[in-house]
């Protein structure tokens, strides 16, 4: 694809525009078991929403991305908050790793170059990263359901479960499969599958407390009513439709978060509404995505903490 084939490239031109929202709710789960002042590597950062997201808690991150126009919005907006991020403009496939890490990310990225590209990167990627340490992945794959959609046409070089085989020998968190109904500037709501895999490199010495919750419950939503809830709607608008949801996974973002390239707040809240199978995620109050789960949706909780609160919740009854 060239540069006017590319939907993206549409925000990422657009000093004021958000092209793909706000932090990923796994890197919120790991961020507090990151050392202080880790050391983070982001392949594909795009505009740098989970750049940011952890530069602002004070990681030193490099990120890596192609696009100049999100190379330079992102520049920008580091520059403007003093944060500690390199940015590097510069292909997946030429990039050579020189540092070891804390956490490696690639979201929809790696999917735009080959297998023999990917494999031996993630390959190098493993033996530079510190024990202890995450790698966070996820990418878009084709299957007969949800094909690629045009607009996002890659390499589509990920099957499912390649992950799960190259990371046998760590901790796996996270290996999520669903459809996701999303949009972005310059084109319509689109559907993908993806995958979204977190890992973390065991570490013998460190009790590590971050537990796997499941969300799944029986609950249902008609597919009528879901595929007539609108992209963009407030919740408030939503339970207007009757909407009325009873398992609720909210997640509330402390410190400070960039809700738009121009804006930071210190109240940044995700909602996940789940229904069976379904699920309606609601980012400051609006819906930002729509899913259809393959895999049971789950939730990632310091176990510590839960087992406090759990505690607190007794006392009182």
């Amino acid at each position: 694809m060239n540069n006017s084939e590319k939907f993206w490239e549409k925000g990422y031109s657009d000093a004021k525009v958000w092209t793909m929202g706000g932090p990923s709710v796994e890197v919120f789960e790991i961020e507090q078991f990151l050392p202080r002042n880790s050391t983070v590597i982001d392949i594909g950062c795009g505009e740098g929403r989970n750049t940011l997201f952890l530069a602002l808690r004070g990681h030193k991150v490099t990120a890596l991305e192609l696009s100049s126009n999100a190379v330079k919005k992102l520049r920008s907006i580091a520059d403007r908050y003093s944060l500690n991020i390199d940015v590097i403009e510069r292909r997946i496939e030429d990039f050579v790793p020189d540092e070891n890490y804390d956490l490696v990310m690639a979201h929809s990225s790696l999917h735009f170059v080959t297998k023999d590209v990917w494999i031996p990167l993630l390959r190098e990627m493993r033996q530079r990263t510190k024990p202890g340490g995450f790698h966070n992945f996820t990418s878009i794959i084709g299957i007969p359901r949800h094909p690629v959609p045009h607009e996002c046409r890659h390499a589509n070089s990920f099957d499912r479960g390649d992950l799960d085989s190259q990371y046998a020998d760590w901790q796996i968190l996270r290996s999520d499969f669903y459809a996701k109904w999303d949009c972005h500037p310059g084109i319509p709501t689109h559907v993908h599958a993806v995958e979204k895999f977190l890992s973390r490199k065991t570490n013998s010495v460190e009790r590590f407390t971050l537990r796997k919750v499941d969300l799944s419950n029986s609950d249902s939503l008609p597919l009528i009513l879901f595929d007539s809830i609108p992209l963009g709607a407030d919740a408030t608008a939503v339970k207007s439709m009757g909407v009325r949801p009873r398992h609720v996974n909210r997640i509330e973002m402390p410190g400070w978060n960039m809700t738009s390239p121009m804006e930071l707040t210190g109240n940044y809240v995700v909602e996940d509404w789940i229904f069976g199978k379904y699920g309606l995620q609601f980012t400051q109050s609006i819906l930002t995505g729509k899913y259809e789960y393959f895999t049971p949706p789950v939730s990632l909780r310091n176990a510590r903490e839960t087992l406090i609160n759990e505690a607190r919740r007794s006392s009182l009854t």
